[in-house]
């Protein structure tokens, strides 16, 4: 009777050491896999040479920007996000030269807990109202989350032999207004980004770093944008 108990939690220390192993291997799998991050062209962007728009008359110009994500699939409406890429205000800034003609500007970014703050809301209406133009970019990242965690589940059970994407679509979408809330014009860029993971991709990581071709999307879709506002010469002072 000893033997067998003796047998039997024999066996029951050597399934626990085997799922220690695992979860082990699983766990340097993690900290060992690599990634490589590719990204498509944007699309829409501004297909005429650009022009300054030089002589026009200053005016102020409002920036609202607002950043969104929803992985359907498991997000059932767009969710507001406090940020969109780390650095942005670098990003705006290096765009804004591409526009000639403003005189002043404000930014206001937009987040998920403003419907509880009277005051920001209020703050955002009086921007509107004291600038001649509002120009309101909003940022939305789509991902699916049947395909993100089926891609996870490969990789974790292949312990990332077999190299599985992870895909991001990005629409920066502006509209431009006047005081008075008429829309002047709209503009609209798409692009999209996978991320591929995989062990030997992390001597990859370095060249091709995530971060990286995001930062890549948001600037080129910003100077294309403000680009194409410059040289259509929306920008206009309008006598009250």
């Amino acid at each position: 009777m000893r033997r067998e108990k003796l047998l039997e939690t024999t066996r029951m220390a050597l399934c626990w050491r085997h799922w220690v192993l695992l979860l082990v291997v699983l766990q340097l799998a993690g900290l060992l896999v690599g990634c490589a991050a590719t990204r498509s062209p944007v699309t829409g962007s501004f297909d005429r040479p650009a022009e300054k728009n030089d002589g026009a008359e200053k005016v102020s110009v409002f920036f609202l920007f607002r950043h969104l994500e929803q992985e359907h699939g498991y997000d059932s409406i767009p969710k507001l996000q406090t940020f969109g890429v780390k650095d942005f205000d670098n990003f705006f800034r290096d765009s804004l030269a591409e526009i000639s003609n403003i005189s002043q500007f404000a930014t206001f970014t937009e987040f998920p807990d403003d419907v509880n703050k009277p005051k920001r809301r209020q703050e955002l209406d009086a921007f509107r109202g004291s600038h001649d133009y509002t120009l309101d970019i909003t940022f939305f990242k789509e991902s699916s989350f049947k395909q993100q965690c089926l891609s996870g589940t490969i990789s974790l059970l292949s312990l990332t032999i077999i190299p599985m994407p992870y895909t991001w679509d990005y629409t920066i979408s502006a509209k431009l207004m006047d005081k008075s809330g008429k829309e002047v014009r709209s503009y609209q860029r798409k692009a999209s980004l996978n991320n591929w993971m995989q062990a030997l991709l992390i001597f990859a990581y370095p060249y091709y770093p995530l971060e990286g071709r995001r930062e890549e999307i948001y600037s080129e879709s910003l100077h294309d944008i403000f680009r194409q506002i410059e040289t259509e010469k929306v920008l206009k002072k309008v006598s009250s």
